[in-house]
């Protein structure tokens, strides 16, 4: 005989209605993060806005417009005037280049050593390693600069390069993200005969995307602003990066606001649009890499 089912069985489940608070909590929280949002940008767009006006040298506009009345490039000439402002974001570029390209390498190496490498006494060099983010750079930047007169590097590329190319936070945070990844991985490559560096460059690298990805949007950012130490260890105009020489050679052209705003965009401008680029890195990688002991 055959089966009837009963029409009642055929009817699919019903989803669980949200409550009332669910949608409200959700609407609040969106609200607040938009006018937080709002708050944050619109500094921004002010300061890009005045620097495109001319009329902003006369009288400082004091409500915020979202276009120029008077749209002009004339506070970015004179913010460049007398500078060479090719040379200063080619110096930027090798620096920041360079700094990245090896900070992401050595913070990942150590970052595989410390999460899937076997050694005595591990755990206890991890947190000594971990113990150098408290302290802080003014208190390492005179000694750095006393090796650095010694080997005879000021004035060049290396001086701004060799002391930031690893860093705790960096082989902290890589750590965490390669202690996610299944050890059977590795374990099946070393049985395989890879070596370390094979099982770190081909298996464990491309994993760790979103982490590099954040990492280096990061770093840009901290060299990229960097004037302290670029400061002390380059004395010659040739050497000048790009917030470096906009500090010390604006000032030459006045306190204009436009021009000072300009001056500000020139500095700035780089670093905003990759993070507008690489930000959903950013998230990934915080929600990836957890916090695993």
């Amino acid at each position: 005989m055959e089966r009837r089912l009963d029409p009642a069985s055929r009817v699919a489940p019903r989803r669980p209605r949200l409550l009332p608070h669910d949608w409200r909590g959700q609407a609040g929280m969106s609200i607040v993060l938009w006018i937080g949002a709002f708050f944050m940008v619109i500094p921004f767009v002010w300061m890009l806005t005045t620097s495109l006006s001319r009329k902003a040298d006369v009288s400082m506009p004091r409500t915020p417009s979202l276009w120029p009345p008077d749209p002009s490039l004339f506070n970015y000439m004179i913010a460049t005037d007398k500078l060479p402002i090719l040379r200063l974001y080619l110096n930027s570029l090798i620096v920041v280049g360079a700094s990245t390209a090896g900070y992401l390498f050595f913070c990942s190496l150590a970052g595989y050593a410390f999460a899937k490498g076997r050694f005595p006494f591990k755990s206890t060099l991890f947190i000594l390693f971990l113990a150098t983010l408290f302290i802080p750079f003014e208190t390492r930047m005179i000694p750095l600069y006393l090796f650095m007169v010694q080997v005879h590097l000021t004035n060049t590329y290396l001086a701004l390069i060799l002391p930031f190319l690893a860093g705790g936070f960096g082989t902290f945070l890589m750590r965490q993200t390669i202690a996610n990844i299944p050890d059977e991985l590795v374990d099946a490559a070393r049985v395989d005969g890879a070596s370390e560096f094979r099982i770190f460059w081909t298996i464990i690298l491309p994993l760790c995307r979103p982490t590099l990805a954040t990492l280096a949007i990061l770093n840009v950012i901290w060299r990229w602003n960097d004037v302290l130490w670029p400061l002390l260890v380059t004395s010659d105009t040739d050497m000048y990066t790009v917030t470096q020489g906009l500090a010390l050679e604006g000032h030459s052209q006045g306190t204009y606001t436009g021009v000072a705003l300009a001056t500000a965009v020139l500095a700035i401008g780089p670093v905003v649009v990759a993070y507008l680029f690489l930000q959903r890195y950013v998230i990934r990688s915080v929600v990836s890499s957890g916090v695993k002991g």
